[in-house]
């Protein structure tokens, strides 16, 4: 195996000092312009690659934020991550992105893994599975800054960037009741997560304030966001006889299998059965018909997460920064499907 270069390797290249060559990679301005040159033309020829542990040792820092999120392949969180590598790579720093796939012991595992890799802080969105955040506690003992991005928990005090998630469900089952709808089903995740808890209370309060009963066979709790689940819960219920005029799903992907379900059985959309959404997928403007949703701004979401983790991470006393919780209202986007 071929040995690394060091600055130790360029140095005695170049007879000068170690330090000269270690300031001149760092473009000090003490190295005089020649001199960086010769170091940099040298690093090059000799395929020198800096080592970041060990400049993270020296320095306490490593520039590397880690993210962590329930999954890539969904576009709020790409788009999240889009956001956040946004402002991080302007600042200087580079981005770790692990996902949990909805795991609590994967998600525990990979903030152990990024806490080892000296990361100046981490972003999290926890895993469906997530009731317990003894991990989280552990991480900020150690002094690493963590800031929770959607899928939060209210009793960490730390830094958090949310959706108004009882605003937007609670505006979209009005407009759904507007539409003269009154049977109005919800399809949403496990409510052990906050933000799904979040919706569904916008749910019940818009039916109380428009004095809707409340029918607990109307609500549908699934294990996944999963739109074959989704697809399958939906028909079950339909043939049930509490036949609903109306879908309120916590997200699209849910809405997508509502949607397939009712084409697959013929029912008229939105005559028989309006269909509504949550997150404003790209796919919803294109599928027939369009489908109804709540728009969220996930890229400027994880640009904020990143603003404010980088304003921890660079806080100089731990007791002047102030923990904030930023909450971002989604927006109606009323489409054919109600």
């Amino acid at each position: 195996m071929k040995k690394p270069i060091t600055i130790k390797d360029i140095a005695e290249k170049l007879n000068v000092s170690v330090a000269t060559v270690s300031r001149a990679l760092r473009n000090s301005s003490e190295i005089k312009k020649e001199t960086k040159l010769a170091v940099l033309k040298m690093a090059k020829e000799m395929d020198y690659h800096p080592n970041l542990l060990a400049s993270s040792l020296s320095s306490k820092r490593s520039n590397i934020i880690g993210v962590v999120v329930p999954t890539i392949n969904r576009q709020f969180w790409s788009n999240s991550i889009s956001g956040i590598e946004s402002v991080a790579y302007k600042k200087g720093y580079k981005v770790m992105i692990f996902q949990s796939a909805e795991s609590y012991q994967k998600e525990v595992e990979i903030v152990e893994i990024l806490a080892n890799s000296m990361v100046d802080g981490i972003l999290i969105a926890f895993s469906k599975e997530t009731q317990d955040f003894a991990h989280i506690d552990h991480i900020v003992d150690r002094g690493i800054p963590v800031l929770l991005f959607e899928r939060v928990c209210d009793s960490l005090q730390l830094s958090k960037v949310i959706t108004d998630d009882f605003f937007g469900a609670k505006c979209i089952v009005n407009h759904l009741i507007e539409r003269g709808k009154n049977r109005i089903a919800y399809i949403g995740g496990p409510l052990s997560l906050t933000v799904c808890m979040e919706r569904f209370r916008g749910y019940q309060s818009a039916l109380l304030e428009n004095k809707i009963p409340f029918d607990q066979d109307l609500v549908i709790e699934i294990s996944d966001f999963d739109a074959d689940i989704s697809s399958n819960a939906f028909k079950n219920l339909w043939h049930s006889g509490k036949r609903p005029d109306a879908v309120f799903c916590f997200a699209d992907i849910l809405a997508l299998g509502v949607l397939a379900a009712s084409k697959e059985m013929g029912i008229k959309i939105p005559e028989d059965l309006a269909i509504a959404g949550f997150g404003n997928d790209d796919i919803t403007k294109y599928v027939s018909p369009s489908i109804t949703t709540m728009a969220q701004p996930s890229f400027e979401i994880g640009q904020l997460a990143a603003i404010l983790i980088l304003k921890e991470i660079n806080s100089e006393e731990e007791d002047e920064f102030i923990f904030k919780t930023e909450v971002i209202k989604p927006n109606l986007i009323v489409r054919e499907s109600s």
